[in-house]
C-alpha cells in the first residue's frame, strides 16, 4: 500500500484519535482510509444528476421520541410514489430502526433522504443508492430471461 502523509491541526488529530478508539479502529490509517471512502462515494453521488436509482435508507431515532414514528410516516406518505418499502423495529429499549427502500429519479430521493436528516429527534440516516440506467435494466433483464 503506498504511504501517503498528511498535516493535521492538533484539534483534528485529537479528535481522530478520539473517533478511532470510540469507533474501534485499528490505527489512525484504517480510520483515514474509511472517511476517504466515504468522502469520495458522497461525491461520486453529487456527479449523478439525474436518472433513476434504488436506494435502502437507514434512520436511527430514540425510540421514547413518539413524535419522530409519526412524522416519519407522515413523510413516507408524501413520498408514498418512490417508497417501495419499509420496516420499522425496535434495537432495545432505546432506539428504533427504520428502513426505507425507494425506487425514483435521484432527486426526489435526495429529498427524502434530506427530509428525514432535518427532523429533530434523528439520531443518523445511513443510506446507499444505485444508478438503475436502462442500459444496465436491459442487461438484467435480458439475463435473468436467459
Amino acid at each position: 500500500m503506498p504511504i501517503v502523509s498528511i498535516s493535521l491541526t492538533g484539534e483534528l488529530l485529537e479528535q481522530l484519535d478520539e473517533l478511532m478508539q470510540k469507533k474501534g479502529y485499528s490505527s489512525r490509517s484504517e480510520a483515514i482510509r474509511d472517511a476517504v471512502r466515504g468522502f469520495l462515494s458522497e461525491y461520486e453521488l453529487s456527479r449523478f444528476e439525474r436518472g433513476k436509482v434504488t436506494s435502502t435508507i437507514t434512520v436511527i431515532s430514540e425510540r421514547e421520541k413518539h413524535d419522530v414514528d409519526e412524522r416519519l410516516t407522515r413523510l413516507r406518505h408524501e413520498h408514498d410514489q418512490i417508497i417501495s418499502g419499509n420496516m420499522h423495529i425496535h434495537l432495545g429499549k432505546t432506539y428504533c430502526l427504520e428502513i426505507f427502500i425507494t425506487e425514483g429519479q435521484v432527486e426526489e430521493v435526495l429529498n427524502f433522504i434530506g427530509r428525514i436528516r432535518a427532523m429533530r429527534g434523528i439520531q443518523q440516516v445511513k443510506y446507499t443508492i444505485v444508478p438503475l440506467t436502462n442500459t444496465e435494466m436491459q442487461k438484467t433483464q435480458q439475463s435473468d430471461g436467459e
